[in-house]
């Protein structure tokens, strides 16, 4: 072959590889057109994930939307978002975030790019290591639940709202874990901690927005203005306590004696020579499990409640299971679960009919991939729709929009059934970590009150299921009776 032949032949090689890139490229998936600047924002309500799903009728289920300033890419079900997930490609988180993370954090990329496989691998450990799970995890949740216990029979069966008393309850529990105490309602320390949990989960619910005009977020956030402004202030005075505790965990430290989470972080940070395992991650660290473990189980247990409230002959099912296997003199134990299906199916029944983060929490593609045919570039904001995947009807029937607990049991109703579809908990390498014992926390707080009250709608009044989208999608405000069972 002569050196003319040769260059030719090279040459054509290369346009046949530039051109089946550039083919692979231009087939990004489709999606509707917004309006300059704003994207499509302006065409979502207050519960996008209706929206999202509607638009997955016409796009499919893989389809790309602008939000501001941000390209996203939307998974619509759960074959795309299983497969997905699956991939490291799929595991980052966006640069911009309402709440901030130290400068060791971004630098490191511990908590936004891969360094999380290792911070999530070594968490689980030190959780099981911790009693996570297990009964020392679950003493100290019967410890909150008496209290809590106590609180709501002092309404007398008068209508209360339970949000008030129960949000405590939940944020001591993950306050063991992370700080190795329990505070006593009343507590100035825990009136803090719990303050700042609710202010910044209302706050963020408001300025989620944001993400998508992260200049915009960045001027509030520096003039210190609005909602943007509000989260910066309460998350300070998180941070500063968190801070001081730290500090109280290094002057205190006893490798034989790992009394909690930041203990046990304390002592990785000195055997792992790691610059993603320091003292500004395990401030990061303390507030996700703080603030996700303490408000999500609580959204979870705010809705079975109102749920049970509204089903009267649901509840009275869940008594009968009760009364037929705890009865009424010890309190519901984990060992408890498995020989109550019903109960399980119940609580399962109301994460799919609700679905408490209806839009999984975004991710971020660290570099270019493909996805179900179509060529996904680096940087892109993913969104993927959990309540559709709940609400499915090729998954769970024509009466998807029904609440029905039946569909989690075997016909005989004797054993639960473990549904492929069901994602509360996300799917795939970046799940939720602590998915084991928000299952056995919200069972114990569910079952715990159904054995000791009746609960029902005040006269005249019916559940408004109209939830409100923050951190997670939360049920309004609204009075229930607590009527003391004997």
């Amino acid at each position: 072959m002569d050196i003319t032949t040769a260059l030719l032949l090279g040459a054509f090689v290369a346009i046949v590889v530039f051109w089946l890139e550039k083919n692979r490229k231009s087939k990004k998936p489709p999606g509707p057109i917004g309006l300059p600047i704003l994207g499509y924002i302006p065409f979502l309500s207050k519960k996008p994930y209706i929206e999202l799903n509607e638009l997955a009728k016409k796009y499919g289920s893989v389809f790309s939307i602008r939000l501001g300033s941000q390209n996203a890419i939307v998974l619509n079900d759960f074959q795309s978002t299983k497969e997905a997930f699956s991939q490291d490609a799929f595991i980052g988180r966006p640069p911009e975030n309402p709440f901030d993370l130290t400068k060791e954090n971004l630098e490191t990329g511990a908590f936004n790019g891969l360094p999380w496989k290792e911070q999530r691998k070594f968490s689980l450990q030190l959780l099981k290591d911790l009693g996570f799970g297990k009964s020392r995890m679950e003493d100290m949740i019967r410890e909150e639940i008496c209290d809590l216990l106590e609180h709501l029979e002092k309404s007398s069966g008068k209508p209360t709202v339970l949000q008030p008393v129960l949000a405590p309850s939940m944020s001591n529990n993950i306050s063991v874990l992370v700080f190795g105490k329990r505070l006593r309602y009343g507590d100035p320390v825990r009136n803090m901690l719990d303050r700042c949990l609710n202010e910044s989960a209302a706050a963020a619910g408001q300025v989620v927005w944001q993400i998508f005009f992260p200049w915009l977020a960045k001027t509030l956030k520096f003039i210190g203005c609005g909602q943007e402004g509000k989260i910066d202030k309460i998350q300070q005075e998180f941070k500063n306590y968190t801070l001081k505790e730290i500090e109280e965990h290094e002057r205190t430290l006893d490798e034989n004696n790992v009394r909690d989470y930041i203990d046990g972080y304390l002592l990785q940070i000195k055997k792992r020579n790691d610059p993603a395992f320091c003292k500004g991650v395990l401030q990061d660290m303390v507030g996700t499990f703080f603030g996700a473990g303490s408000e999500t189980v609580r959204l979870t247990t705010d809705w079975l409640i109102l749920t049970i409230a509204a089903y009267p002959d649901i509840q009275a099912k869940v008594h009968e299971e009760i009364d037929r296997v705890v009865g009424r003199d010890r309190l519901p134990s984990s060992d408890d679960r498995p020989k109550m299906p019903y109960c399980e199916a119940v609580i399962m029944e109301v994460m799919r009919y609700i679905t408490i983060i209806p839009i999984n929490i975004l991710r971020y593609t660290l570099w270019d991939t493909e996805l179900n045919g179509y060529f996904i570039p680096k940087n892109s904001y993913v969104l993927s729709n959990l309540w559709s995947i709940h609400h499915n009807p090729d998954f769970w029937g024509d009466d998807v929009e029904e609440f029905r607990p039946e569909r989690f049991l075997t016909a005989d109703q004797k054993e639960t059934i473990k549904r492929e579809h069901f994602v509360p908990f996300s799917i795939g390498k970046r799940s939720c970590p602590g998915e084991m014992y928000a299952r056995m926390e919200c069972f114990e707080y569910f079952v715990s009150i159904l054995q000791k009250f009746s609960i029902a709608l005040p006269p005249g009044k019916t559940a408004d299921f109209d939830g409100t989208l923050g951190i997670g999608l939360g049920p309004k405000p609204q009075k229930l009776c607590f009527n003391k069972r004997y």
